[in-house]
C-alpha cells in the first residue's frame, strides 16, 4: 500500500488446533490510500511506485513457548511477492 491521505485496512485470520502445543493460522490483508496517493504532496507513493492497495494472504504455524508465543508465516501478495516470517507474540 502506498503513501495516501486516507486508507482502509481489513484483516481477517483463523486459527486452528494442530498437535499441542502448535496450532495452524490462515490469513488475509487488504489495504489500500482510497486513491489518495497524488493528493500527498510531493507524491511519495508516485515517486516510490507504491500500487495504492494491496492484498496479502498465507499460512503460518504458531507454537506455544516459555517465551511468549513463536509464529512462523509464509505469505504472498498479489504482485507476486513470496516470504517467510517470523514473529514473538501475537499478531495482532
Amino acid at each position: 500500500v502506498g503513501s495516501g491521505r486516507n486508507y482502509v485496512v481489513v484483516s481477517g485470520e483463523l486459527n486452528f488446533p494442530l498437535v499441542a502445543p502448535m496450532e495452524g493460522a490462515l490469513f488475509v490483508d487488504y489495504g489500500s490510500d482510497l486513491d489518495s496517493g497524488s493528493s500527498v504532496l510531493g507524491n511519495p507513493a508516485g515517486e516510490r511506485g507504491k500500487p495504492g492497495s494491496g492484498l496479502g494472504y498465507g499460512a503460518g504455524i504458531r507454537l506455544d513457548s516459555p517465551v511468549g508465543p513463536l509464529r512462523l508465516e509464509y505469505a504472498f501478495n498479489d504482485q507476486g511477492t513470496r516470504r517467510f516470517h517470523f514473529g514473538i507474540g501475537k499478531g495482532f
